[in-house]
């Protein structure tokens, strides 16, 4: 089965996936998306539909072999790891950061059995020069030493998605309240960590909903009874349309909402301010 790599000039993503290609003597194509625009602009028109554009354009490079389009170093070198086996967990997801940043990397979704090859990849997009943020969850705080010991995270974000039940329901199961708190440890003791409650669309009486301020400040309440730190400091921030889990539907997040979850998380942790 052929690959066909889109890119385009002075690309660091592209001279990633090429440098993941070359070292495992994996045969591909290249189409310069200008100095090749006619055959990339009839593969553009074509698989439209699947093709993302950030707020500066197409997201380069673009993997096709035939039957699946990939985009982004992190889900290309992904799928050449172990299919679409981290892309259907959650664990890689296209970056919505710009500028020699990558993010997109989910670690508490990654599956036990994808660890070593969700580190692979982590080591590829660094070692190719790119800057990483990682996130997690609260889940998984073993892995997250794992990850750490790598010592190529500059930004490590723990997003807070709101209580037990509400990651029963994105996630089939509850967060262990040990794990959470040596979690928050791990974040607070990183040069770049972040706590911040992340307020995303929900499944609420059977349809698509932003967080109720009962379920922030019951959000609260549980990072408080993990860390027992009133001072924690944590930030409000919220799903965009820009970020890869996208509104869903969902108008975005009024002001007057946002100060509803910090008014609701300050009963607990003092220090929650909305990001700005």
């Amino acid at each position: 089965m052929s690959i066909t790599l889109y890119t385009a000039p002075n690309c660091i993503r592209c001279k990633i996936v090429k440098g993941f290609l070359n070292e495992r003597n994996i045969p591909y194509d290249t189409i310069d998306f200008k100095a090749q625009s006619e055959e990339f602009n009839t593969f553009y028109r074509t698989n439209r539909p699947k093709i993302y554009r950030n707020p500066e354009g197409v997201e380069f490079p673009l993997f096709y072999n035939g039957e699946v389009i990939r985009q982004g170093s992190g889900e290309v070198i992904a799928y050449m790891l172990c299919g679409d086996e981290l892309k259907k967990a959650g664990a890689v997801t296209r970056s919505d950061l710009l500028h020699g940043w990558i993010s997109g990397l989910y670690l508490s979704c990654c599956p036990k059995e994808q660890e070593e090859n969700f580190l692979t990849l982590v080591k590829q997009l660094a070692a190719g020069g790119l800057t990483i943020c990682m996130q997690t969850d609260g889940r998984n705080s073993a892995f997250l030493e794992k990850v750490l010991a790598l010592n190529v995270v500059t930004k490590l974000q723990l997003n807070i998605l709101g209580d037990n039940k509400v990651y029963e329901q994105l996630y089939g199961t509850g967060i262990d309240k040990e794990d959470l708190a040596k979690t928050i440890e791990l974040v607070k003791a990183h040069a770049g960590g972040e706590i911040r409650y992340l307020a995303s669309p929900l499944d609420i009486d059977g349809a698509k909903a932003w967080p109720t301020r009962a379920m922030a400040l019951e959000a609260g309440k549980m990072v408080f009874d993990a860390c027992g730190d009133h001072q924690l400091a944590i930030f409000v921030d919220k799903v965009t349309a820009e970020m890869p889990q996208g509104l869903q539907g969902l108008k975005p997040v009024e002001d007057a909402i946002m100060l509803k979850y910090r008014s609701a998380l300050r009963e607990n942790l003092f220090k929650a301010e909305i990001t700005q």
